[in-house]
């Protein structure tokens, strides 16, 4: 798997590639929750998953316990660019009720920053 971090703002960025599954979401899980330790600002959290191939219940995980820190925090998760598969996966695990889909970050950032939330 590969992922990169970047903060926009009040706005967690992580792109994800390659497979989100048991033997990967360990590490990822650790280096989100120090992101959002390490950047007590941060509100939004945005999910490229355009170069997501495959997802798990474990990675599913990792990401819900991440949404409830951006809901303490009064902000919303984004997935942004989800290719069909992933995006078929996300809905029928509940996340179109928590959370948002758009079709790329400087939509959400654009929407985050202008308060149109």
């Amino acid at each position: 798997m590969q992922y990169s971090f970047e903060t926009v703002g009040q706005a967690l960025i992580a792109r994800l590639g390659g497979e989100l599954d048991l033997h990967t979401s360990p590490h990822f899980k650790e280096q989100l929750a120090k992101f959002f330790t390490t950047h007590p600002q941060i509100k939004y959290l945005i999910m490229d998953v355009q170069d997501l191939q495959f997802i798990d219940s474990s990675g599913l995980g990792v990401i819900l316990g991440r949404y409830r820190d951006v809901e303490e925090r009064g902000g919303r998760l984004f997935f942004v660019q989800a290719n069909p598969h992933i995006k078929r996966v996300l809905q029928m695990s509940g996340f179109q009720k928590i959370s948002e889909f758009a079709d790329s970050t400087a939509d959400v950032l654009k929407r985050v920053e202008g308060g149109q939330l």
